[in-house]
């Protein structure tokens, strides 16, 4: 018994110590690797793609930050946005690329591909502020869209960070692993205790 009380006692201060690393790392702060911004307008049911298209990792975030004066989709797609026209092209044969920037065909990629979209959020007149962690290597394109009849004024800013590690999973496992190894830990400390104090 008393065995087994070391073995888990010392498995629970690794765990500890793991836990505790873990969470020190995640508090690390990202630092900034690149920015795309810029003022746009976009024509009344037209849609765009060509704002902010790259490959992240899950040590890698997005920070995006986007205002309108209208009602404006905003979609983050886990794809590429050739992607996208290319299935337009492979559904529609017949039409042309300007065709294709008309937002009924976007809202027909969407709904045959939900799978794509990372997140998604409507503006009205406002702005929004979102920051998207991916949970593994995946493509990410910034897609804008306008629903309306009017034409939209907006402004956007996308920021990319890297970080020492997946902040989200980092901090799931030190929340397991800490308490974890606290449990553990008990026992075996209350037994050193005692025992130094039967000493003094």
């Amino acid at each position: 018994m008393r065995r087994w009380k070391i073995l888990l006692g010392r498995s629970g201060t690794v765990l500890l110590a793991i836990g505790l690393a873990l969470l020190l790392v995640s508090l690390i702060p990202a630092a900034q690797t690149g920015t795309s911004m810029g003022t746009q307008h976009l024509g009344p049911k037209r849609w765009g793609s060509w704002y902010y298209e790259t490959i992240l990792t899950p040590q890698q975030s997005l920070r995006l930050n986007v205002t309108a004066n209208g009602t404006l989709n905003v979609y983050l797609l886990e794809v590429r946005s050739f992607s996208i026209y290319d299935w337009m092209l492979e559904n529609y044969p017949d039409r042309d690329l300007f065709d294709f920037s008309n937002v009924t065909y976007l809202e027909e990629y969407l709904n045959a591909n939900p799978a794509t979209i990372g997140w998604q959020h409507q503006i009205q007149n406002g702005g929004v502020e979102y920051e998207y962690y991916p949970t593994k290597t995946t493509n990410a394109t910034l897609v804008l869209s306008n629903p309306t009849s009017d034409f939209i004024q907006l402004e956007y800013r996308v920021t990319m960070t890297a970080q020492v590690a997946p902040r989200g999973k980092v901090q799931t496992l030190a929340t397991w692993t800490i308490p974890i190894g606290f449990l553990l830990a008990i026992p075996w400390t209350v037994d050193i205790l005692r025992a130094r104090t039967k000493k003094d």
